[in-house]
């Protein structure tokens, strides 16, 4: 999740409505057996390659630098430089080889042109928390398996320059990934080409067939699922990144050891 605090940008990580807590020590012991796994048993080799699904919907509002004479199934101008991007970071090369990375491919892009029946038409009217916040994730799911058939993760663009209400430091949420739910919702601040990236990659983390969803360098204990690194493509805040964020050849092994790739 991006949030936006005056002058500073942060990523923060959205649990979904469902989901449950895991103790520091569970996700150490976790990790423990991850480890002693990957040493011990071929059952647990890790692809060098794989393919994420994405489906791409547009809602009403949402800016994505797109003509509005075409045809809706066209994909928008910036949704091909975020997949662009996320194609270019996820990936390790060795003199011009490729050693392991993670593709991801447009399964269909859609353009809703009127609002949907029971999805809020601005992010920032999402209802965070309760029964409100899970039927709309409900709906937004029903919709984008309507649309595409055979995703991986379901992708919205939508209106609004934050997601809810401003939180209580101040700070605005502009992406969200949820922990329960193949979901991400982009708003119209987050602008930056390396955002969906980032949020793709909290989505293969969060899918880890060995349920160890940490970064493999946390933030810190409290905020796992980020990097400590300031410039790296999975640290809270895109402020500090450079004009191309870096990524591990860890991080991208990590991330080749999402369920999706295993099915």
């Amino acid at each position: 999740m991006i949030h936006i605090k005056k002058h500073y940008n942060h990523d923060s990580y959205k649990d979904g409505p469902d989901s449950s807590n895991q103790s520091q020590l569970q996700k150490r012991d976790h990790k423990d057996r991850y480890i002693k796994s990957n040493l011990i048993s071929d059952n647990f080799k890790t692809v060098k390659t794989g393919t994420l699904n994405v489906c791409i919907i547009v809602l009403p509002g949402a800016k994505v630098d797109r003509n509005s004479k075409d045809d809706q199934s066209i994909v928008p101008n910036r949704v091909k430089r975020d997949i662009a991007a996320a194609n270019r970071i996820w990936k390790q090369y060795e003199k011009k080889r490729l050693i392991q990375g993670v593709t991801f491919t447009i399964t269909r892009s859609f353009v809703f042109l009127e609002n949907i029946s029971g999805i809020v038409s601005n992010a920032e009217s999402f209802p965070i928390g309760g029964a409100s916040h899970l039927t709309m994730v409900q709906a937004m799911l029903k919709t984008g398996r309507k649309i595409c058939q055979n995703a991986d993760v379901y992708v919205f663009y939508m209106n609004g320059n934050r997601f809810g209400p401003i939180n209580f430091d101040y700070s605005s949420t502009l992406a969200v990934t949820y922990n329960s739910f193949p979901l991400i919702i982009m708003t119209n601040a987050s602008t930056d080409e390396y955002l969906l990236a980032h949020e793709l990659g909290h989505f293969m983390f969060i899918t880890n067939r060995f349920n160890e969803t940490d970064d493999p360098e946390p933030f810190h204990e409290l905020d796992g699922n980020h990097n400590k690194t300031p410039g790296n493509l999975m640290f809270p805040t895109p402020e500090f990144w450079p004009i191309v964020p870096e990524i591990t050849g860890e991080q991208i092994h990590k991330a080749l050891n999402s369920r999706v790739f295993y099915s």
